[in-house]
């Protein structure tokens, strides 16, 4: 699973989930890292107050 970074508003974004509603195409491209590395994303979280996009980490609620 491949993650963007936006360091400007400390959110992280699932690539492949991410979304027109995310905003990730406005962010800065100096403020942008794209990382792999699940670890890295939970030290972020943990040791910096990173948080996960709602967006990108949500499962959507399918109703018929």
């Amino acid at each position: 699973m491949k993650y963007i970074v936006d360091h400007n508003k400390k959110h992280v974004h699932e690539q492949q989930y991410a979304l027109g509603r995310c905003s990730v195409e406005n962010v800065p491209s100096e403020s942008i890292e794209y990382t792999n590395s699940h670890d890295y994303i939970r030290s972020l979280e943990n040791e910096k107050f990173y948080v996960r996009c709602p967006y990108c980490h949500e499962v959507p609620l399918l109703i018929d």
